[in-house]
């Protein structure tokens, strides 16, 4: 995915060229096209983070649909849409169709401040996002433990049908037949455990947590 890409999607040759200078000036890389399905490939092939959409870019196919179309190629694409004026019904369609911005377009090149600060905010989102996902360390330990159960359970069933095999060639076929029902007592109990998991862990943790408020308690207050 190009990290600094924009894509500027629009009818007018003009407009496309005096924005596409305007950020390419401000260090971003700029990709201009008319072309519906220019557009539907390169969100696709290229990952674009953030797309200037020219209100009816596409006279064949209404610019909700498109954004909707875009959002499948791509759902963590930004969309800014540029417009004169929209009808209320039509602006309702495209911010449910989960629009980043609706800017009105400029008037002229000098005209471009709305638009740069559109475009540095979904870049600054997109950032935020990557930075507040974080690998939880209870997760991960979730994991390194989580093989633990069916293991238990792989070792004691391995030893009692070994202890079965020994005691009903001395004892006869019934001591096997408590193993085998224990084994199986073993399996529900494993299958049962992750039903209290959720409320156990948090329990456990309050109670710690409150323990380790008294204890501090303790040594500020000897």
């Amino acid at each position: 995915m190009d990290e600094r890409g924009i894509m500027i999607a629009d009818r007018d040759a003009e407009f496309r060229s005096q924005v596409a200078e305007h950020f390419r000036k401000a260090g971003y890389r700029v990709e201009t096209t008319d072309s519906a399905v220019h557009v539907l490939c390169s969100i696709l092939e290229k990952q674009t983070p953030v797309l200037l959409l020219g209100n009816d870019f596409d006279q064949k196919i209404s610019s909700a649909d498109l954004i909707h179309l875009l959002k499948k190629c791509n759902r963590h694409l930004h969309v800014i849409l540029v417009s004169d004026e929209m009808p209320l019904a039509q602006a309702r369609q495209v911010r449910q169709e989960g629009i980043f911005y609706h800017a009105l377009k400029p008037a002229d090149a000098a005209d471009n401040e709305e638009l740069g600060l559109a475009v540095q905010c979904a870049f600054d989102k997109k950032r935020a996002g990557y930075q507040a996902a974080p690998t939880d360390p209870r997760a991960k330990e979730a994991g390194y433990l989580s093989w633990l159960a069916p293991l238990s359970v792989l070792i004691c069933g391995t030893s009692l049908v070994a202890l079965a095999t020994a005691a009903s060639m001395e004892q006869g076929s019934s001591m096997a037949i408590w193993l085998f029902l224990a084994f199986c007592a073993l399996l529900l109990v494993t299958q049962l455990l992750p039903v209290f998991r959720v409320k156990l862990p948090a329990r456990m943790r309050q109670q710690g947590s409150v323990q380790k408020q008294q204890v501090k308690g303790e040594k500020d207050n000897p």
